[in-house]
Order: structure tokens, then C-alpha cells, then sequence
């Protein structure tokens, strides 16, 4: 009988397994989601603070500084530069 290994498997068969981990795979980085979320974040908040700039609510303070707009464009802004730095596929 042949040598039994972790799970069971015999020596050819660990070899296999080591053979195909040596394959690359592509490993998508957690800044890339984290970036698609801002940028999803900024189009929600830039839409809704465009659709308030001409009937802003009249309970908040300093609402002719349209915050909703600025952020919304600052989230985009860096959403997009998040995705484009950690795309998956990019050559380093």
C-alpha cells in the first residue's frame, strides 16, 4: 500500500495538488471593492444632493452650501482613482 497523506491521498496524488497551487491566480484586492463602494456611494449622494439644490429641505442649516454635491463628487473622485490603482488584471 502506498503512503497515505492529509485526507487520505497517496504520494502521486499530493503531487498533483502541489503542481496545480503553483498555477498563478489572480488574487482581486479588497481596495478595489473598497473603491467601487465610494463610487457607488458619491453617484447616490451627488444625485440626490442634485435633485435637493432646488427644493433644499427647510429644517437643515447652511443648505446653500450644497454638501450632498461636494461629497458626492469627492466619493467619486476617489472611488474612481481606488478602482483605477487596484484594478484585477493590472501588470505591475
Amino acid at each position: 500500500m502506498g503512503n497515505l497523506g492529509f485526507g487520505g491521498a497517496t504520494d502521486s496524488a499530493n503531487h498533483l495538488l502541489v503542481g496545480e497551487m503553483t498555477e498563478k491566480h489572480h488574487i482581486i484586492p479588497v481596495w478595489f471593492f473598497v473603491g467601487l463602494l465610494l463610487l457607488i456611494y458619491g453617484v447616490l449622494i451627488l444625485i440626490t444632493g442634485l435633485a435637493q439644490w432646488s427644493n433644499p429641505p427647510a429644517d437643515v442649516k447652511l443648505t446653500e452650501l450644497h454638501a450632498p454635491v461636494w461629497w458626492g463628487a469627492l466619493l467619486i473622485i476617489l472611488g474612481g482613482l481606488y478602482c483605477r490603482l487596484f484594478r484585477p488584471g493590472k501588470s505591475t
